[in-house]
């Protein structure tokens, strides 16, 4: 941990204990309702601000941040809607964090995440109270709850090695409860390779699975942070955690959604990062790692 975030976290304690401690989410939420027809989008005229409202004013964790917030967003595509409040919609979840610079942000940030569920299904009405409750399942507020909680342990283990496991294990409680309700469609295990809020959280919470989470904290602790600083030797760790990721997707899951959300999210970095590397024969080793997006590093070996 740096110097600043151990700050951050000594400050965190202190308003935690005056009972000050803030909420650590900054989630932007955009709307889309285009599919759907004027009189129902005209029923989800307050739904923007209430998401909005639910995700950045309710707590979490106990967990550290003093004061500082997740940069996060959700945006959220209406599929289908009717005159009985319920919907269906497809949901872009995207979070991201400072890249640091010693102890000093360097003004950079790095995508932690970005997720595709194409499957959200709830019901909502206008104004409608929205409690946060770990121990019922909604479908609205505990699919919101569910990436919090993953937004969260995903930001957290980026600074300290495993250190977001009570959260990974409330995403899965929930994933648990969802299963047997009427909204259980996308909760619950998928066919082999397709996400899920199940698949992405049971992957992480395997044990079969934790060399992705160690390698996950060094590609960003030990690499990002490290490039401003020490360039190669941070090269060096972020090129060893992509291929220890990539190990463990050949050992454990060829069609692993954890690593493929990982190298989603994180491609186009990676392919920039190795931009400082001597040796343009780099990109084979990246497309070996990640062959989904060998376009992309073909692109840049040519730069």
């Amino acid at each position: 941990m740096t110097l600043q975030r151990a700050f951050l976290l000594a400050g965190s304690i202190l308003l935690f204990n005056c009972g000050l401690v803030a909420q650590e989410l900054n989630c932007e939420i955009t709307v889309n309702t285009d599919n759907i027809s004027s009189a129902v989008r005209d029923n989800l005229r307050t739904f923007e601000a209430d998401i909005r409202k639910y995700l950045n004013n309710n707590r979490y964790s106990d967990e550290d941040l003093g004061g500082e917030k997740i940069d996060c967003s959700m945006t959220v595509f209406f599929l289908t809607g009717t005159a009985e409040y319920r919907y269906a919609a497809q949901v872009i979840v995207v979070s991201q964090r400072p890249v640091y610079n010693g102890n000093d942000k360097s003004g950079k940030s790095t995508q932690v995440t970005r997720i595709l569920d194409d499957k959200w299904e709830f019901t909502y009405m206008p104004n409608q109270p929205m409690n946060k409750d770990d121990y019922r399942f909604d479908p609205l507020t505990s699919f919101l709850d569910f990436y919090a909680y993953l937004i969260i342990s995903f930001d957290l283990e980026t600074y300290t090695e495993l250190s977001g496991a009570r959260y990974l294990q409330k995403a899965l409680n929930i994933c648990n409860s969802a299963g047997s309700s009427s909204f259980a469609n996308g909760w619950q295990a998928a066919a082999a390779g397709s996400y899920s809020k199940f698949a992405i959280v049971d992957e992480l919470t395997n044990m079969k699975f934790q060399q992705f989470r160690e390698a996950f904290y060094s590609y960003h602790f030990d690499g990002l942070d490290l490039l401003s600083t020490e360039q190669k030797k941070g090269m060096d760790n972020i090129l060893k955690a992509i291929e220890s990721i990539a190990d463990l997707r050949q050992k454990q899951n060829p069609r692993s959604v954890l690593v493929r959300t990982f190298f989603d999210s994180k491609y186009l970095e990676i392919a920039d990062v190795f931009l400082a590397w001597p040796d343009r024969g780099i990109y084979d080793r990246l497309s070996a790692a990640d062959p989904p997006h060998q376009g992309t590093y073909d692109t840049y070996r040519r730069r």
